[in-house]
């Protein structure tokens, strides 16, 4: 018998009230709160106005191996994080598809060798890297919407900071969960984990040192201001509008798209022999993107398996640990990609078709 049906039959044998037995229960239990999105948004406020420095690791796994990264990081507020990449223990595996092996003997020969590319990746690798804050305001507003939220003390110091945790779980079967450990005293993020929907941990993100003195991060931030690049992106941000002059098309969007999610952002790419538009989507946490792209077909990436959706070919490959796709029809070449079940991208894929063909 559980102890909390054992305190409930015993005091109701006893005559106790109902409420007392209520109490009773809430003191002897875990001390759990039902949070609502005001502790995710406590948690991205001090990401805007927090001074730290400090060291971090992180570690993901895929199908091709784990690999884990040691990082510094600096942030300034008014300003996003920069990261600069201190070490990395494990490597990928290679893809054992020969036509990979062939098309990158091909790429670095044209490259001036494999040792070169190397050091080239090597130097990139090493610069200070802009992050963006972990959440807007929209992603907070859909996380709180297909998401349960429980925050709850945590007994766990890290980096010798008493931390609280917040526990996004999913509303819908077959989503991710994530485990925030912010700092009780300020609310800066200490560590991330990331599970898949099985419950398995997928990745993670921890300090290993951090300090929030605002004299020693603003003295590091001068220091190292030289060595800071402005990021940028191929792609811009977009209109629907935007781009439908530059497919010289109205973009296609998905019919069916999974419960919670919405168009996030439009981005596009305008390139000498073809443009392109992204579509990216979101439900707060998961991610697709459904790119459309004018001009010559896009080659395609790794060994591919040629399926029939929605009446047409379509080429399918694996993508970390779920597929990607691509198809074509008379005007508009379309890629898909994201961490979604196979099953689910299938459903949008097969919408996305049913769509440009009634156009």
């Amino acid at each position: 018998m559980r102890i909390h049906e054992y305190l409930i039959k015993s005091f109701r044998f006893k005559g106790v009230p109902l409420w007392f037995t209520v109490l009773a229960v809430f003191l002897w239990g875990p001390h759990v709160l039902i949070a609502d999105t005001t502790v995710l948004e406590r948690i991205v406020e001090a990401e805007r106005t927090v001074h730290y420095i400090g060291a971090s690791l992180r570690t993901s796994s895929s199908p091709r191996g784990v690999r884990t990264f040691e990082e510094h990081v600096i942030h300034v507020p008014g300003d996003a994080s920069y990261r600069k990449l201190l070490s990395v223990v494990g490597e990928r595996k290679p893809s054992n598809d020969p036509q990979n092996r062939d098309e990158r003997q091909r790429n670095d020969n044209r490259r001036g060798g494999d040792e070169n590319n190397r050091n080239n990746r090597r130097r990139g690798q090493q610069r200070w890297r802009q992050v963006r804050i972990p959440f807007s305001e929209k992603t907070i507003k859909l996380i709180g919407q297909n998401y349960n939220l429980e925050h709850r003390p945590s007994d766990e110091k890290i980096v010798n900071h008493e931390t609280d945790l917040l526990v996004i779980s999913p509303q819908v079967a077959g989503r991710p969960s994530k485990h925030i450990f912010f700092a009780r005293k300020n609310g800066v993020i200490l560590r991330v984990e990331d599970y898949d929907a099985d419950g398995v941990l997928r990745e993670i993100f921890v300090y290993t040192r951090i300090s929030f003195n605002a004299e020693a991060v603003n003295a590091k931030w001068e220091a190292i201001q030289k060595d800071i690049r402005p990021q940028q992106r191929r792609s811009r941000p977009s209109s629907l509008e935007e781009a439908e002059k530059i497919l010289k098309t109205k973009p296609v969007q998905p019919e069916y798209v999974p419960s919670g999610f919405q168009l996030q952002e439009v981005r596009s790419i305008r390139g000498k022999e073809s443009n392109s538009v992204l579509l990216e989507y979101t439900d707060g946490l998961v991610n697709f993107t459904l790119i459309e792209i004018t001009g010559k077909p896009p080659r395609g990436r790794g060994e591919e398996t040629p399926i029939q959706l929605g009446g047409m070919t379509v080429y399918k490959r694996r993508f970390g640990a779920t597929d990607a796709f691509r198809w074509s029809d008379e005007k508009i070449h379309f890629l898909l990609f994201g961490a979604m079940p196979t099953t689910e991208m299938q459903k949008i894929v097969e919408s996305i078709i049913g769509r440009a063909n009634i156009k």
